[in-house]
């Protein structure tokens, strides 16, 4: 039995298939018509350089066109899974985690109270739909 080699490009892309059905191997099996054995190794592989490369080319040909079997739901999804592996790839974050505290420290209980009830009020508004563009308080 003769196995089919595959370069370096066709493996990356194949494994940015598998990332974006969320790691289902089955499915990337039967789309690619690589054994389900052959994309765990795959995945478990260190990854080579250009990955970000193509994962940068794949996001750019989903913005420039929805392939046709796809729902909106579906692009989004995929275009999220991407730009995500693709920051994890370049080394850049994927999440951003702020502590906003510092700014509420020096207030007093009763202010605090204020800054909460006038969150609460805006999001009332958002989520009934009477929050008009210019309705935002200034940002100091």
């Amino acid at each position: 039995m003769s196995y089919r080699t595959y370069n370096d490009i066709e493996i990356s892309e194949t494994l940015i298939k598998l990332a974006v059905n969320q790691y289902n191997y089955a499915m990337t099996s039967s789309d690619t018509g690589i054994s389900i054995r052959t994309l765990k190794r795959w995945a478990k592989m260190p990854q080579k350089k250009g990955i970000p490369e193509l994962l940068e080319r794949a996001i750019a040909k989903l913005l420039i066109a929805i392939p046709a079997d796809f729902s909106g739901q579906h692009w989004a999804i995929t275009l999220g899974i991407l730009i995500d592996k693709w920051l994890l790839m370049s080394g850049k974050p994927t999440s951003r985690a702020e502590n906003i505290t510092k700014k509420f420290g020096g207030l007093s209980e009763d202010e605090f109270t204020d800054v909460i009830n006038e969150a609460n009020e805006i999001i009332t508004q958002a989520a009934s739909g009477r929050l008009a563009e210019g309705d935002l308080p200034d940002q100091e």
